[in-house]
């Protein structure tokens, strides 16, 4: 027999091997056993922040074929990674069939009023809530104030303005200055939507005294869930965001660190970030549209209870897409949330995943790790049933590790030219930075103020999630008609928020005749004045404070009661102060 023949008697085995190989795999894996954290401090440092490696039972496949060549074995000695991609197949995999169209839905399609499509988000429910339990707690300490005015409960409409302040606030890029700054204007350099809508002192008061719960039963709640003072209203504002948009078919998860150095008892220390301390939050977003379609705050180990889960990453990730379950879209994560049991739950959840993993994984095979023999550029696969591995060399001694279960073939990125990128690298890269843009977005128009109460920094978050989703929306029903920035987009809104305040305020005659001629200016509302008055009938009449006693006639009357007065009971004042 020739050599030629016999070559390809070989390569036609090896080929006939692993197509067996790929038909027959068990995809059956144990999941990552994981420690509970069960430090109680109120300061901890975040495990998304470390690179230690977890203990874990190993992902078990069949054992390897007659022809150990093909395969690369992995550190546990177990797992198998085939050297030979997986044969084609004709008809396209259904992962990659997205199901439910992007988009916005239910009352947020087509709706085209920016304070509508907010109020889908921060609807009536929940400003009802917050203003009974804000109500709740001004009652506890009302008689602490000697005035009872100062103290006076709020209503609907002026938590609703308080908001639009925040946000009116926060796209002057203003919300850490201080509150007298805005409100005074002696110089001239006061904001006069503010103290048109309340004032300084009503405003401080409605800072302080902002609930969303009820504040004599909290003690109990916490006692198992530590995020009871705003459970109610974060769930309901996170439902709202999932229930009016269809997110496009990759998404990321990521964390964000809202910024607070308080007292908390599930603060975190992530050194890599910019603020260092405060509160960790798993978030689902959408990078094409920057739409928040998941949150989950952090809590560390919760008490006995209903709301006692697990914090292990493959379990928050579970638990962030449950909104896109059977969608067949793909979930961006990063090292932290990776693991090949993840790979294997999504399958279940006819999802996939594409991920950097971390390098101490027992699944990764040596050849896929840093070492000196490794040529620059280039690039090692290993192929599973249901997933690809994937080791690139960026320069000497180092490498990328990067795993996929939409990806399937060895490709490389053409347009990273001499780089040599694999397509899972340049997918990964593409479509990770989603949580990122939304802290982004966050920062530039913040409505969050200095505060010493962590409930207070978990609402601001809310508040600027559901601005932007707001204008995703927006943008999505007027699409190629209206281009709108944010800054411009939050005006509007907290116009349309703060305008039943302001006309109401115009309307009490006890305020300042100034401060209701101002607020009627900027209404659009025409101005009354003395010569637009009904005169009295007649030329001259009986001063009515005279009486008939003194019989005294006048030519000059009230323009407010319509009653002739004598120069002794009226006093002259400008047309502009008559109001």
């Amino acid at each position: 027999m020739s050599n030629n023949k016999r070559l390809r008697l070989e390569r036609t085995s090896d080929e006939n091997i692993i197509r067996n190989w790929f038909e027959n795999i068990s995809s059956e894996e144990e999941s990552f056993g994981e420690d509970s954290d069960s430090d109680e401090d109120i300061l901890f440092r975040s495990d998304h922040d470390t690179n230690s490696e977890e203990e874990a039972t190993d992902s078990k496949i069949d054992e390897a074929p007659e022809n150990a060549n093909n395969f690369y074995i992995g550190k546990d000695g177990i797992t198998k990674w085939c050297k030979i991609k997986p044969p084609v197949n004709v008809r396209t995999r259904a992962h990659n069939i997205i199901t439910h169209l992007p988009g916005p839905r239910r009352e947020a399609r087509g709706n085209k009023s920016q304070i509508e499509i907010l109020n889908l988000f921060i609807d009536d429910n929940i400003t009802r809530i917050i203003t009974h339990c804000t109500n709740i707690y001004i009652e506890t300490i009302r008689d602490k104030f000697q005035r009872s005015r100062d103290a006076r409960l709020t209503d609907v409409t002026e938590i609703r303005a308080f908001i639009g302040l925040l946000y009116q606030i926060g796209s002057f890029r203003c919300s850490r200055k201080n509150i007298h700054q805005l409100w005074d204007n002696s110089k001239g350099n006061g904001m006069e939507s503010c103290y048109l809508t309340m004032s300084e002192k009503r405003f401080r008061f409605l800072v302080r005294c902002l609930r969303f719960d009820d504040v004599r039963d909290r003690a109990a709640r916490k006692q198992f869930d530590k995020l009871a003072p705003i459970r109610d209203i974060f769930t309901l504002m996170v439902d709202n965001f999932q229930k009016y948009f269809c997110a496009s078919e990759y998404l990321t998860i990521d964390e964000q660190l809202l910024a607070f150095r308080g007292k908390c008892p599930f603060r975190q220390y992530i050194p890599s970030k910019p603020a260092k301390y405060g509160i960790k939050t798993f978030a689902l977003v959408d990078p094409k549209t920057v739409y928040t379609l998941n949150l989950e705050t952090y809590l560390g180990t919760q008490p006995d209870g209903p709301y006692k889960i697990s914090n292990a990453s493959r379990d928050v990730v579970l638990r962030l897409v449950e909104p896109i379950v059977g969608t067949n879209r793909n979930i961006t994560g990063d090292n932290w949330f990776t693991s090949i049991p993840l790979i294997t739950s999504f399958k279940e959840k006819k999802l996939t995943y594409v991920g950097a993993i971390r390098k101490n994984k027992r699944e990764i095979p040596k050849e896929f790790l840093p070492n000196k023999q490794r040529v620059e550029t280039s690039t090692v696969f290993g192929f599973q049933k249901d997933c690809t591995l994937v080791s690139y060399c960026p320069q000497k001694n180092k490498t990328v590790l990067a795993i996929s279960s939409m990806h399937h073939d060895d490709e490389i990125d053409e347009e990273t030219g001499d780089k040599k990128k694999p397509d899972i690298i340049t997918f990964y890269n593409r479509t990770k930075t989603g949580v990122d843009l939304v802290d982004q977005y966050c920062q530039n128009y913040n409505v969050a103020r200095n505060t010493k109460r962590w409930p207070m920094v978990v609402f601001y978050n809310l508040l600027n999630v559901a601005a932007i989703n707001a204008l995703c929306i927006y943008k999505s029903n007027n699409m190629g008609n209206i281009k709108i920035k944010k800054i411009d987009f939050l005006q509007n809104l907290s116009w349309e928020l703060i305008k039943p305040q302001i006309k109401l305020r115009s309307t009490i005659e006890t305020l300042p005749i100034e401060l209701r001629r101002r607020a009627k200016l900027l209404l659009g509302e025409k101005e009354t004045t003395v010569t637009e008055t009904e005169k009295p009938d007649g030329s001259r009449g009986r001063c009515y404070d005279c009486g008939r006693a003194r019989d005294k006639t006048t030519r000059r009357w009230c323009c407010k009661c319509k009653k002739w007065m004598c120069g002794d009971h009226l006093k002259d004042i400008c047309k502009n102060c008559v109001l």
